[in-house]
């Protein structure tokens, strides 16, 4: 009977070969498309992680920590936003090289304010708050003038409504900005008695400016002669306690404190009247100053006593900051991330000071 059995061809070398090959061949193109589709992924998270990186993260980090408050890089630039937009509605330009630093200590200062004015005895209530917003916004009709209530009503509404679409705040963020400022408003007087009545005191004339090229130029003009008054005119702008000729009048002794030691040096001396003085740096600008009667103990004017109660209050923020956990982390790059934003709101006339 016949095998059944048949002999399995022998594989030949050459047909070995060429399926080790194919083999290979597959493996790597597995290869190729397993990098191809690596590039191609790491290709497109490259402008995902840049947006994220740009657009996302940076407004959700916390700039500003009291206790357990936190306010982030986007809350700052919502208020410096904010800030801007109703400059340049009343005309002015925005000092956009302050500006932010400015936003930072009033969102710390706030905090200081709503979690530790029961220290100082001061309460504000919604009902306040709601009556600060109506002296804000209500209208005030011409003397004699015959108006509806009605009428004036929508008008208040609408004037509340124009200002919170200026300014993109939400009311409670509008109402949570009025609050501490009632609270600072309510504090500062509390602590006014604090002021005394009179103190030594020296005149005083001021240029205050923010430039530091301006300032080389103020140096420059005096010392070709050029009259202090003359140069308070053409280089101040607006100054909330000067006059347009530099005119400060009778200044008590830590009413300015970074100033003191110019004007008030130490025990025994007395400031060299009409003598001009080189740049003084301090927080709010730098100051040439001259002085030009004094020092003698006198009453303290109206003017000089709002001052003494600002720097009062100053003195009790700077007190809990000292006793509350206040951290703040920001950058030279938030710093720019938050003019950058707000350069995109203003038109480029209006970009001054940043």
């Amino acid at each position: 009977m016949a095998s059944r059995y048949r002999p399995r061809p022998a594989t030949t070398p050459s047909h070995g070969r060429r399926s080790a090959l194919r083999q290979r061949q597959r493996r790597t193109q597995r290869w190729v498309i397993v990098l191809f589709a690596a590039v191609l992924a790491m290709v497109t998270a490259i402008p995902a992680f840049g947006y994220f990186t740009t657009y996302v993260l940076p407004p959700r980090r916390t700039v500003v920590q009291v206790n357990d408050a936190k306010h982030t890089l986007g809350d700052m630039v919502k208020r410096t936003r904010a800030s801007t937009s109703v400059e340049l509605q009343a005309g002015s330009q925005p000092q956009l090289a302050t500006l932010p630093f400015e936003i930072l200590n009033i969102l710390v200062d706030e905090e200081l304010l709503r979690q530790n004015a029961s220290i100082a005895g001061v309460v504000v209530t919604q009902e306040d708050v709601d009556a600060e917003i109506r002296r804000v916004h209500y209208p005030t009709p011409p003397t004699g003038q015959q108006v509806d209530q009605a009428s004036l009503e929508k008008e208040y509404k609408e004037s509340l409504r124009q200002y919170l679409n200026l300014t993109q705040f939400s009311e409670t963020e509008y109402r949570n900005i009025i609050r501490a400022s009632l609270l600072s408003q309510r504090i500062r007087e509390r602590l006014s008695e604090q002021v005394p009545s009179v103190a030594e005191q020296v005149y005083v004339h001021w240029i205050k400016v923010f430039d530091q090229n301006v300032v080389t130029e103020i140096q420059e003009r005096l010392a070709k002669g050029d009259a202090f008054d003359s140069l308070a005119r053409i280089y101040m702008r607006g100054d909330a306690i000067a006059d347009a000729n530099g005119e400060v009048g009778w200044m008590p002794k830590g009413a300015f404190p970074s100033l003191d030691g110019y004007l008030f040096p130490s025990e025994g001396k007395s400031v060299e009247l009409n003598k001009i003085s080189d740049p003084i740096i301090a927080g709010d600008g730098t100051y040439f100053l001259k002085a030009t009667a004094g020092p003698e103990t006198r009453e303290i004017s109206n003017p000089m006593r709002e001052v003494m109660k600002t720097r009062v209050l100053q003195e009790w923020l700077n007190q809990q900051r000292s006793t509350n956990n206040v951290q703040v982390n920001f950058t030279s790059d938030d710093y720019q991330w938050v003019v950058n934003k707000v350069r995109e709101l203003i038109p480029a006339s209006a970009q001054t000071g940043g």
